[in-house]
């Protein structure tokens, strides 16, 4: 039984890696100007917060990978922290959405041919 279980895990983790999308992405900001600053951490919230990068102070863009689903129109959003030489956080920055478009069109209808 746990054999299957284990299989079955197997084959969901791969029909999930197998359909999503890895999209490069870039994100900017103002810089904060506060003399004490050292870097800024970027978040992933349409989901899990999760923690996309840390970035040094005073860059004021970043690249980075994100997966969305393959084939589906998708909103990912992220939000961006300033981190103080103490370790001190600020609050998050204003949210930034980014709508992924991934979505086929649909196929073109009424195809004929014809002898010219």
């Amino acid at each position: 039984m746990k054999k299957i279980v284990f299989i079955i895990t197997l084959v969901f983790l791969f029909v999930s890696f197998a359909q999503a999308a890895t999209l490069n992405l870039r994100a900017t900001w103002t810089a904060n100007t506060e003399t004490d600053m050292i870097s800024y951490e970027l978040y992933r919230t349409d989901g899990a917060r999760t923690l996309v990068g840390t970035i040094p102070h005073p860059n004021t863009s970043y690249n980075f990978s994100a997966n969305a689903p393959d084939n589906e129109d998708y909103t990912l959003t992220f939000v961006l922290v300033a981190v103080d030489t103490a370790g001190n956080k600020s609050g998050d920055s204003n949210t930034a959405p980014f709508l992924s478009n991934l979505k086929a069109p649909a196929a073109p209808g009424s195809l004929g041919i014809i002898k010219p």
